[in-house]
């Protein structure tokens, strides 16, 4: 999707680990997650700069505009 693009009614555009993403208006970052099947207990997300812990995520609705790293936890030794 290019930068100039607009969305559709209804739609707000995000940008996710440098990929842009057109979602449903009051769509929280649960449910963006969750549609790619990932949970904020497993992944670490940086919004628009700022890290957030997984019960900040929980309550985070997103907003136009908003640019997000998602890295995926991974336990080793």
């Amino acid at each position: 999707m290019p930068d100039s693009a607009a969305p559709a009614p209804g739609n707000i555009r995000i940008r996710a680990n440098g990929e842009w993403f057109e979602v449903a208006f009051a769509t929280t970052l649960t449910a963006f997650l969750a549609q790619r099947g990932q949970a904020p207990g497993r992944v670490v997300v940086e919004r628009n700069g700022e890290a957030l812990s997984p019960a900040e995520a929980r309550s985070i609705v997103l907003c136009d505009g908003d640019r997000l790293e998602i890295v995926r936890i991974v336990a080793g030794g």
